[in-house]
């Protein structure tokens, strides 16, 4: 027995020609290990858990990508499941991640994550990413949403003659204020006023992007040659609203994004936006996971802010 677990487990020598009888003898009886029954034994399933709340967004698919790159060579697999960012739904499925005995859990956070996390002892390791929780006492990596949202308002205020609106996102979603007071610091940074700032909400989405900025073009009380859109999806709707009313970017106006999602290459004008770090979102997650599950790091009070970059496109 101990001979055909090492084989099987690649975990110690077994001579090569006893090595391929047992191999030969698994295949011929369609054998393979019992994760659950390895994980009474030594408390690992080498499995991750990712609790998504939008499997049809573009950003988090290419994030999960990133993290299941990073998971890949210690030998871990990814069980993935979406919420639709149901609270309800959610706690559900936090309590099947603990029951399946996932090693670690990251979890995209949600409006509600944060009373879900405090409403269970968790010995499981957690991760949060990309939407911060301020008051919950657990890891956290994002990328640095007002930096980002700086940059791209700074340029916005190089390109254009007007000072330029921003299409902001949810009230409830916690990365939407530091993206909307970058915006803010960037107009006082300009020597603009509170009285220059134009808000628009365009709710992370494709059709709250397009009816925010069908506000902005109807307002018609204010010239208008720059938005910044708070994400790429916004963004696209505010292009579409352009075309719609006869408008032409980036001669008419000019529009940046954040996130960087792929689409954001192949509209027509292609899309200037920040381009989150997904990889490497991905790489850090996976990173303090292993770290929480050996017991070696200790929950800092601030989240791993890590840069945007600047994606200069024909939009801008």
């Amino acid at each position: 027995m101990a001979t055909v677990s090492r084989a099987l487990n690649k975990s110690g020598y077994v001579k090569p020609e006893t090595l391929a009888r047992v191999m030969a003898v698994a295949s011929e009886l369609g054998y393979v290990p019992n994760r659950q029954a390895r994980a009474m034994v030594n408390g690992s399933t080498q499995t991750l858990g990712i609790l998504i709340p939008d499997m049809d967004n573009a950003l988090f698919m290419r994030i999960v990508r990133g993290i299941n790159d990073a998971s890949y060579p210690y030998g871990y697999s990814l069980l993935i499941m979406d919420s639709r960012g149901n609270p309800e739904r959610e706690g559900k499925i936090f309590r099947t991640m603990q029951e399946l005995r996932v090693d670690g859990l990251v979890l995209f956070a949600t409006p509600g994550t944060a009373l879900l996390l405090d409403s269970f002892e968790y010995p499981l390791p957690v991760v949060v990413i990309d939407r911060l929780l301020p008051t919950c006492a657990v890891p956290q990596v994002s990328v640095d949403h007002y930096r980002g949202a700086r940059d791209a308002v700074e340029l916005l205020l190089k390109e254009c003659r007007h000072p330029p609106a921003t299409l902001a996102g949810p009230h409830d979603v916690t990365s939407s204020w530091p993206r909307l007071q970058g915006y803010r610091d960037a107009l006082r940074a300009g020597g603009l006023s509170q009285a220059d700032e134009r808000i628009e909400f365009g709710e992370y989405t494709y059709e709250g992007g397009y009816r925010g900025m069908m506000r902005l073009l109807n307002e018609g009380t204010r010239l208008l040659d720059g938005v910044f859109a708070a994400n790429d999806l916004s963004a696209l709707g505010a292009l579409r609203a352009l075309r719609d009313k006869g408008y032409q970017c980036p001669e008419d106006v000019r529009i940046v994004g954040f996130d960087d999602i792929e689409a954001t290459r192949y509209v027509y004008p292609s899309l200037t936006t920040i381009r989150q770090p997904m990889d490497e979102i991905g790489r850090v997650a996976v990173d303090m996971l292993l770290k929480l599950a050996s017991g070696d790091i200790i929950v800092d009070e601030e989240p791993v802010l890590l840069p945007g970059e600047l994606i200069r496109r024909e939009s801008c």
